[in-house]
């Protein structure tokens, strides 16, 4: 059995499937993948696993030139290496790769495109919905398998692109729950005493990029409104430095930048949130995310904004709160409740610990199994 794995950038192939693509290669499968390097904003990441890796121009923006030579150089890779299937994910990774697939699907190589989180959800743009709404729709006749890993896409998946030869949800990638898990008070001290904060901070992360879809403003807002009360508190960012500036003289413009730590890309992550008293997230949209799968593997509480993707994982006032976008004052009544309520706090994250087990990476793993054998690729439990 041979697979390409095909996105957009390295680092999505490196975070994310590296567990998949290992088992495969363990049940005897040859594994290839293409993407561009990005290796200069997200580095030591391990692809050892793969066979062979291929670089290809993509472009995140559909108006890109770089498209048409990426989908020239992507197409003559497919054509020539007879592959049995190409895995594609990440929006314009997946539209190249099932356009370059036509040829070799009608031979009979199978297509499988996992939607990370579609760019037109409930609560998106117009603009959204048109740019890429009917492509989507229009690329569903040459996708064998559309896998949806959030509850909003596969009820709109299912409704609305019936051309697809299947249409599954998984439950995310996948989180190798045994390197995240609950560590102790004295743990967690001499991991604070390394950073350099101390037992009497609470702590808030937020792992994300700087972006406008993880919408950092609200934090910030919300934040001030925190501080009115309680003066003990620090905001964890840790995310590549790319578009931290705006962010930081944001903070500066309200008062703020004593309390907020930008922390850059980290490999360490675990440690942070293992440190910290609670998750956050202000994204705008979400497909189902890591960084709040892993926080309720280490039994943090969460609050967040209710939306796609973090409304699949937060149950409010379970396993933490969801609060309306933009709606810092609510959130920041939500964190002060946290601060000031410790038993709630260990409700919370002993609930999470509960919730999280679907989530983890064997379980993705084995439907993922189950899914390519479904669509006739065959892949057994035993080496082949």
């Amino acid at each position: 059995m041979k697979i390409l794995f095909v996105a957009t950038v390295k680092s999505h192939i490196g975070q994310f499937h590296i567990p998949l693509i290992r088992r495969l290669k363990e049940l005897g499968c040859s594994v290839d993948a293409a993407f561009k390097d990005n290796s200069d904003q997200k580095h030591g990441l391990d692809l050892s696993e793969l066979d062979n890796i291929y670089e290809i121009p993509f472009s995140r923006s559909p108006y890109s030139k770089d498209n048409v030579k990426a989908y020239k150089m992507l197409k003559s890779l497919i054509d020539e290496n007879d592959y049995d299937a190409v895995h594609c994910h990440t929006p314009m990774g997946a539209v190249i790769a099932r356009l370059a697939s036509r040829d070799a699907k009608k031979r009979g190589m199978k297509v499988i495109y996992t939607a990370h989180g579609f760019h037109f959800y409930n609560g998106a743009s117009a603009k959204n919905w048109i740019l890429y709404y009917p492509v989507e729709k229009y690329l569903a006749k040459y996708t064998d398998c559309l896998i949806t890993i959030n509850n909003e896409d596969y009820k709109l998946a299912k409704s609305k692109f019936k051309k697809a030869g299947t249409v599954c949800y998984v439950p995310g990638v996948g989180v190798e729950l045994s390197k995240f898990t609950p560590i102790s008070l004295s743990e967690r001290s001499v991991l604070r005493k390394k950073q350099g904060y101390s037992d009497n901070d609470f702590l808030m992360i937020y792992p994300a990029d700087f972006s406008y879809r993880k919408n950092q403003k609200m934090l910030f807002d919300a934040l001030k409104l925190v501080l009115q009360k309680h003066k003990n508190v620090k905001l964890l960012l840790p995310g590549a430095l790319d578009g931290a500036d705006l962010c930081k003289r944001y903070c500066d413009e309200i008062g703020i930048s004593d309390y907020v730590d930008y922390l850059g890309y980290r490999r360490d992550i675990y440690d942070f949130d293992g440190m910290s008293d609670i998750s956050l997230s202000s994204s705008r949209q979400e497909g189902l995310p890591i960084n709040l799968i892993e926080a309720m593997a280490l039994g943090n509480p969460i609050v967040a904004t209710d939306v796609r993707g973090n409304n699949d994982l937060v149950l409010d006032g379970k396993n933490g709160y969801l609060v309306k976008l933009n709606d810092s004052e609510t959130m920041a009544k939500r964190i002060c409740t946290l601060i000031e309520n410790r038993e709630l706090v260990n409700e919370f994250g002993n609930t999470a610990l509960q919730m999280v087990e679907r989530y983890g990476v064997d379980n993705i793993i084995s439907e993922m199994l189950n899914i390519y054998n479904s669509i006739g690729l065959s892949v057994s439990e035993k080496k082949q």
